[in-house]
């Protein structure tokens, strides 16, 4: 049976280690934080996380992007889940344009980068671009093409279509070697698997993916794998983990990668208010901020809600309120159900602060909601609560109860999606 590449490399660390003489391996566990016989432990498991793999190479001052290029045999086997029902029509349409073959020059790799930024904001209308670029894109880009269909219908959580495309990707990409192309679309398809809950095996891709980069030497294929591995951990509430992950992820990313340096701070400054250390997450959301020029509203509005959050932990509530007014504004542009949720945090911190009859006019701003909302009985209800209540039925309790309702349809993932408002 072929060796594991996390077996392969604990196993050449190990000898590494060992020839080094007395204490070394005591050091490999201090250099961790983690107790003695950790790294025994980690050898005879013959697993290793991808982000203590790079503190054990560190630490014994070895070339990340050299060991590997040594150690690693042939990984080619990536041990995926087979998608669930039938491909969809992009699928059947890119294996018939490979099997015409001709490398005729096509639509290139700048109009696709331009597809993958518009899936953000118009994923509906980047599918059916996809479905007729299939027909005109240069041969080589097919695997990303798909990939970025693949993403868009993530966001639409068309989940069975998505994993269809990106496995089609996949195996194109292999079957040219193009393993740049193999870890890109690795890391979408790990988003598709977390968003079926799957976090512990999202962060298995995304460690695959990792490794391919790191074979080639590539720095920001490295980084960007980190980002999506400090979110998965994060997911499976290991804080610690996350936070050094995602600054290894800051190191390796260059400036220009402004969305993900952007999302590993943000990321970050998430952890560090779960740990509770709220000055140091209020300084990393600050640095995302300053690196989230030209992202969208949807990412920037994420971004000065959490802000807002860390600043009413912190007792601050003239900033969090500031913060909440923009939320509010920006979403209310652009998806119903968020704007309900933020509005809500906005009334919470007026109530904090002593204003009930702002609080209360607050509140009744959310009656512009209720036709957009008329359909979803549960948040029309939380709503309706509000704003029967009056001025003096306006309590911290009923707002809680009122946001833990309209919080609770996000969990229908495809309603939740239904309530973005639509850009004629």
């Amino acid at each position: 049976m072929q060796e594991t590449a996390a077996g392969q490399l604990v196993r050449a660390l190990d000898h590494e280690i060992r020839s080094r003489g007395h204490g070394s391996i005591r050091g490999i566990d201090r250099a961790v934080g983690r107790g003695e016989g950790w790294w025994q432990r980690r050898v005879e498991a013959g697993d290793l996380s991808f982000h203590q793999l790079l503190i054990v190479l560190d630490h014994l001052g070895l070339n990340p992007v050299r060991f590997f290029r040594k150690t690693m045999e042939d990984q080619s086997g990536l041990e995926l889940d087979r998608p669930r029902g039938e491909p969809p029509e992009i699928v059947r349409r890119a294996r018939n344009r490979l099997r015409a073959g001709g490398e005729r020059k096509g639509i290139g790799e700048t109009y696709l980068d331009t597809l993958d930024q518009q899936r953000y904001e118009e994923p509906r209308e980047v599918i059916k671009l996809t479905l007729w670029t299939v027909d005109h894109v240069e041969l080589a880009l097919l695997p990303q093409l798909l990939g970025v269909a693949g993403s868009a219908w993530r966001l639409l959580i068309c989940l069975d279509e998505a994993e269809h495309a990106i496995h089609a990707g996949i195996e194109i990409a292999q079957g040219r070697d193009d393993q740049r192309a193999v870890g890109e679309l690795l890391q979408r398809l790990s988003y598709v698997v977390a968003d079926r809950g799957e976090h512990a095996e999202a962060l298995r891709i995304t460690e695959k993916a990792a490794m391919m980069y790191l074979q080639r030497g590539d720095r920001v294929g490295l980084g960007k794998a980190l980002v999506d591995q400090g979110i998965w951990l994060s997911r499976l509430d290991r804080p610690g983990e996350a936070i050094a992950t995602l600054k290894s992820a800051v190191e390796w990313l260059p400036d220009r990668e402004r969305r993900n340096r952007c999302t590993a701070l943000q990321v970050i400054a998430l952890n560090y208010r779960q740990l509770g250390e709220l000055e140091n997450a209020l300084s990393y959301v600050t640095d995302a901020e300053k690196a989230a020029s030209g992202l969208e509203q949807w990412a920037k509005g994420k971004m000065t809600w959490l802000k807002s959050k860390i600043h009413a932990d912190l007792g601050q509530l003239d900033q969090a309120a500031a913060h909440l007014w923009e939320v509010v504004e920006i979403f209310r542009q652009l998806h119903t159900g968020e704007a309900a949720l933020a509005t809500c945090d906005l009334v919470r911190v007026q109530l904090r602060q002593g204003l009930d009859v702002a609080a209360y006019q607050t509140a009744t701003s959310m009656r512009a909601l209720l036709e957009p909302l008329r359909h979803n009985k549960i948040i029309s209800a939380a709503i309706g609560d509000l704003l029967r209540c009056g001025e003096t039925g306006l309590t911290l309790a009923l707002v809680d109860r009122s946001r833990n309702q309209i919080e609770s349809e996000r969990k229908r993932r495809k309603l939740w999606q239904s309530l973005r408002i639509t850009r004629l």
